[in-house]
């Protein structure tokens, strides 16, 4: 019974606080004197003289109730942001295309791809949401002490004096939001970021604003600030995979050797089936020596450049061999 009748008189009490939390904080930081409104509006003789009294008491608690309570909403809009992300996206009618398996997307995209970039996309705009959510709490948190006016003055001041510190992680966030319209490289996709010192290849498995999360081979989760994002390569992009294959045969044997090869360059497409275009044959340095070095330069299906390479290299072996040609080295 006494649990009821507290909670009976207790929870009016409190929602009337935090509405009057709300409409001071709020009001405080339009820099707008709420109870001056509130006369203004309803009359000085309507507003009890009690109020009037004890505002001047009552308003620096309310300010810091307001202060403190405006990073709740903060933290739970972080806690929700990913379906925010997802939600903006299907107002913007992106949602990643149809994932019927066997289906294309609208450019001929394969759905995988375009599942990859919706949620890269995603987890971007969750990252921008986050940042927005705490720096708005901050600026409405700070404009109950300090106008706005004021506050854009010691920002300006605090920006100028920490720049110089802070120029790392505001180089990251620039080059973060550049990724969504750049499109280098999506979540699922396999990179290697080349920084100073060495290489990180690996899977995408998350993308932020600010950092980038890769995951080698050997299992461990590597975090790469995107400021460092500066030339990549990205293996999981493109309509083909190049592959090289090298042949030595002896210098005597060069002519017998270009008689066979000439010709089944135009023949190879046909005959195996990850070559997309007949291939090139290249001679690396021109020197001439007791043996002699070509290359042939192939471009395969996109992902099937290792059985592409292999395929070339059993039917030349082959072909050479039939004709009493034998490889170097």
């Amino acid at each position: 019974m006494k649990r009821r009748l507290l909670l009976a008189i207790g929870l009016p009490l409190l929602v009337v606080v935090l509405l009057a939390v709300l409409v001071v904080g709020l009001l405080q930081s339009a820099e707008v004197d709420a109870l001056q409104l509130a006369q203004s509006v309803l009359g000085a003789r309507a507003v009890p003289a009690w109020v009037a009294e004890w505002y001047g008491w009552l308003r620096l608690p309310l300010r810091i109730l307001f202060a403190v309570a405006i990073f709740l909403p903060a933290w739970l809009v972080t806690k929700i942001s990913g379906r925010l992300a997802a939600w903006l996206m299907r107002i913007a009618r992106y949602d990643g295309g149809d994932r019927a398996a066997g289906d294309q997307g609208a450019a001929g995209v394969p759905l995988l791809a375009q599942e990859r970039r919706y949620e890269t996309i995603r987890l971007l705009l969750a990252s921008l949401i986050n940042i927005s959510a705490f720096v708005t709490a901050f600026i409405l948190a700070a404009g109950q002490f300090v106008s706005l006016v004021n506050l854009a003055v010691i920002s300006t001041i605090l920006a100028n004096a920490f720049g110089f510190a802070a120029r790392d992680y505001i180089g990251d966030l620039l080059n973060g939001v550049s990724n969504i319209f750049e499109d280098r490289f999506d979540v699922g996709d396999n990179v290697a970021v080349f920084r100073p010192g060495d290489a990180v290849e690996g899977i995408v498995e998350r993308v932020t604003v600010r950092t980038l999360s890769i995951r080698p081979r050997a299992g461990e989760l590597i975090i790469v600030p995107q400021g460092e994002v500066r030339i990549l390569r990205n293996y999981s992009r493109g309509s083909f995979t190049g592959t090289v294959v090298t042949v030595r045969v002896a210098a005597a044997d060069l002519p017998r050797a270009m008689t066979v090869l000439t010709p089944l360059t135009a023949e190879a497409p046909a005959v195996l089936p990850d070559l997309l275009e007949p291939w090139r044959i290249v001679a690396p340095d021109g020197q001439l020596g007791s043996t002699a070095e070509l290359l042939i330069h192939a471009r395969a299906r996109y992902g099937h450049g290792v059985e592409a390479r292999l395929q070339i290299m059993a039917l030349i072996e082959e072909r050479l061999a039939a004709v009493g040609v034998a490889l170097a080295g």
